[in-house]
């Protein structure tokens, strides 16, 4: 990334937090940044609908259309992606306890609109309204292709997400999350390290039988 590249990633982020300091989130849009980032897993590359509900939008695959774009600062490039055409929408629904996540936002509009429902307030996040960017859909500048970032603060978690767009196209690709593991996902984990523990006993429990023999 080159300078000019990192100044406008630094007054984007800079510019958002300070719009979002009296709210319990915080955005920030990177330009040019990739999905994901550190702390952050990926839980849906948009491959396929799984777990997506809503109406007129698509699974697409490049090159770009008039149904849709894929967002130029993805990686890898080339795959599949969610389109959210005119008048549809798309929510996805977060399991667990989510405090964070993001995305890859391709060819950012100003009639694009994702709704974030949380454990607090619902934020609305409209490019070039809720928070300053050019939002001239440009397919390939960084301006308009990055890494878009919501994060809870003062314990704020979100439940579900919901992208729509009054015309052609909300394009995102490698939703990822950063949050508290699921209940099932302690399970395993204390299963696994109760296995370990016992594992280790074992071992200890060989070990010393020939000693006393």
């Amino acid at each position: 990334m080159n300078l000019r590249l990192l100044a406008l990633a630094a007054t984007a982020a800079t510019a958002l937090v300070a719009g979002s300091a009296n709210a319990a989130v915080v955005f920030t849009f990177m330009p040019g940044g990739a999905s994901p980032a550190g702390g952050f897993t990926v839980v849906d590359t948009f491959d396929n609908a799984a777990g997506l509900t809503g109406s007129n939008f698509q699974i697409k695959v490049p090159p770009a259309d008039g149904a849709g774009a894929p967002p130029a600062n993805s990686i890898p490039s080339g795959t599949p992606y969610l389109s959210v055409l005119g008048g549809g929408s798309a929510t996805y629904p977060f399991a667990g306890d989510v405090s964070g996540f993001e995305f890859d936002w391709g060819s950012v509009d100003s009639y694009n609109t994702l709704t974030i429902n949380s454990t607090g307030s619902d934020p609305v996040v409209i490019p070039g309204l809720s928070f300053p960017n050019a939002a001239n859909g440009n397919q390939v500048d960084a301006g308009t292709n990055g890494l878009f970032r919501v994060v809870g603060t003062d314990g704020e978690h979100f439940n579900s997400i919901t992208f729509s767009s009054s015309q052609n196209s909300f394009e995102v690709d490698n939703l990822a999350v950063a949050g508290v593991p699921e209940p099932a996902s302690w399970a395993l984990m204390i299963l696994g390290i109760g296995g370990a523990g016992a594992a280790l006993r074992g071992q200890r429990r060989r070990q010393l039988v020939p000693a006393l023999a």
